[in-house]
């Protein structure tokens, strides 16, 4: 009893949600008409699903059957009586704009009756969705982008059919003016308006080393231009500039001829015209880059050669800073104009809107690989921008790497160029400046310290020396005005003392040459000294051992010596070391006398 109750239900259930769908029926555009003015279709021409629709247009097309073609048209916005005259003409027309500007992708039309796409990834929204209305692609027109669409009209009293959009159809005269084949191209004969391989016409294969050549031979025409003006301005700097500025008006001229050519003098096909697009993007952002790039590096040395002649110099910390701006400036510059840049290309491409979704899966995947592989050269481009804003190293400054004191020379987008008292370069990756400590003598100001230390002698008058010290660094020109001089004893042993001399200076290279100096005329006084001493000496205790028959003593000594190694003072005579020894004792042991072996012992 109780399955006949749950069979019951379930079958009521389903006529009820059977019934809904059946009333709510399947997505489609409603019409009361659809191209009564044309003659029947023939039975083979299939328009039930958006790729049989798509191939019964291409292949009446091909067959140069245009009266056919024109069943795929919605001609609803065309009088009955011209829709037979008209429909092969647009027809004919579309076909042309569709060959030439939107390759179709058979593969990415649905083959359901209601549109669904049943293959794509579930991350994209339309999949699994009935539809009735499908995208072909966008052409642009001097007004507004066009949308070629599929869409499935249901006419009273007939199945839905899937056929191009009425909106397409009102805009493919417009299309066919625009897209159309220029009065070039009419001019040629029907040999080289055939197709090769990929699509390309016999007249591109022609007509594009041509262009290439044209464009090329203008590009070297303007750098030669270019040159030869640089060589008669008597300025350096306008001279610099125009040199740095010759590849970057090169690339502009080569991306305005390859525009020109694309949209005004010639209409090539979809291929041709996809990769000279890409191309014309290409040379355009690389021309900008270039330009942004040589005009901040023009600015830069003008600013360096004009103002910082001598970048450690302690007055130059505002133009040190102001050039470490200008550097950043360029690196943040550069980088916008290519996201810019490949944002616009992108954009006037279409490349998403073309490709969909599934691209975009694709473009991520390949930016995470990239971005894996790229990982250093990304970490240090990242780094140098936290650089540009932080500037805890700025160009100009000095600063202790890896045991060796330098000046910042430059900061680039993955490395600093480090330039060494003694001319050395090192090329330090960015990252190491973020990543790891580093000493910078001149952060908040050049001002700078350097110890000499020496060891002294334990009876040298440190006073005396103290005193001397001071009227040495008040007579020297790169001691700091207003520091007063300071000696310290800082350690001391069993050989000598540790004297600590600080010299302050005005910057860093000031400092060093300060000390060197300072050492030299510390050790010159020391060794000029009335009384020599100071310096540390070695004590060595002298010990003659010297035995005389009448008493046994035996002379020590604790003192100095001359060069010759005597003592300068006569020994002392001491008794507790009595011993007997010397020839007569040796004698008495060799021939056996217990005396002298008694003695010995």
């Amino acid at each position: 009893m109780l399955r006949r109750i749950l069979a019951a239900i379930l079958v009521a259930v389903t006529c009820t949600g059977g019934a809904a769908a059946q009333d709510e029926g399947e997505p489609t555009f409603e019409v009361e008409t659809l191209n009564a003015g044309l003659d029947p279709a023939p039975r083979n021409v299939d328009l039930s699903t958006p790729r049989s629709a798509m191939e019964a247009f291409v292949s009446a097309t091909d067959r140069t059957d245009y009266v056919t073609a024109a069943h795929v048209l919605d001609l609803e916005f065309v009088p009955e009586g011209e829709q037979h005259r008209l429909g092969p003409r647009l027809a004919e027309e579309l076909s042309f704009v569709l060959k030439r500007k939107i390759p179709i992708d058979f593969n990415a039309l649905p083959d359901r009756p209601d549109g669904m796409d049943t293959t794509g990834s579930e991350r994209e929204p339309m999949v699994g969705v009935a539809r009735r209305s499908i995208q072909i692609g966008v052409l642009d027109l001097p007004e507004w982008p066009v949308t070629v669409r599929l869409n499935r009209v249901n006419a009273a009293g007939a199945e839905p059919v899937w056929v191009f959009s009425r909106q397409t159809v009102e805009h493919i005269p417009e299309l066919y003016a625009r897209y159309g084949p220029t009065a070039f191209e009419k001019a040629l004969p029907d040999v080289l308006r055939q197709e090769t391989i990929w699509g390309i016409l016999w007249w591109e294969l022609i007509t594009i080393p041509v262009i290439a050549a044209f464009t090329f031979l203008v590009a070297w025409a303007i750098w030669r231009i270019m040159t030869l003006v640089s060589n008669r301005v008597p300025f350096a700097g306008v001279r610099a500039a125009i040199c740095r500025g010759r590849l970057p008006t090169a690339l502009l001229a080569i991306g305005i001829v390859l525009q020109v050519t694309v949209s005004s003098i010639f209409e090539f096909s979809s291929a041709t015209d996809t990769t000279l697009s890409v191309l014309f993007w290409i040379v355009i952002i690389a021309a900008i880059v270039f330009g942004v790039s040589r005009t901040l590096d023009t600015v830069i040395d003008f600013t360096s050669n004009r103002y910082l002649s001598t970048i450690d110099n302690p007055e130059n910390t505002s133009a040190r800073r102001w050039y470490t701006n200008l550097s950043a400036a360029k690196r943040i510059g550069v980088m916008f104009v290519v996201v810019v840049g490949l944002a616009v290309a992108f954009s006037s491409l279409r490349v998403f809107s073309s490709f969909g979704l599934s691209l975009l899966v694709s473009a991520g995947v390949a930016t995470a690989i990239f971005g894996l592989a790229a990982q250093t050269v990304l970490g240090n481009i990242f780094a140098s921008l936290q650089l540009a804003l932080a500037k805890p190293i700025r160009i100009g400054d000095a600063v202790y790497y890896d045991d060796h004191w330098a000046y910042v020379e430059q900061i680039n987008y993955t490395y600093v160029r480090l330039r060494t008292w003694d001319l050395k370069r090192f090329i330090v990756p960015v990252k190491h400046f973020v990543s790891n400590p580093f000493e910078n003598w001149t952060m908040e100001e050049p001002k700078m310290i350097l110890p000499i230390l020496l060891k002294l002698d334990h009876r040298t008058d440190v006073d005396n020396l103290r005193q001397v010290f001071a009227k040495m660094a008040g007579d020297d020109p790169d001691w700091s005005e207003g520091e007063d001089p300071k000696v310290q004893v800082i350690d001391h042993d069993e050989i000598a003392m540790s004297v600590r001399f600080y010299c302050i200076a005005d910057n860093p290279t000031a400092a060093w040459d300060l000390h060197c100096r300072m050492r030299e005329r510390l050790l010159a006084y020391l060794r000029d000294m009335p009384e020599p001493g100071a310096l540390p000496r070695t004590r060595l205790a002298y010990v003659a051992n010297t035995i005389n028959d009448n008493g046994g003593t035996q002379n020590t000594y604790d003192g100095g010596v001359t060069e010759s190694g005597e003592p300068t003072t006569t020994p002392e005579r001491r008794d507790d070391a009595r011993r007997e020894d010397g020839p007569d004792m040796r004698r008495r042991m060799s021939d056996g006398d217990p005396s002298g072996q008694e003695a010995a012992e």
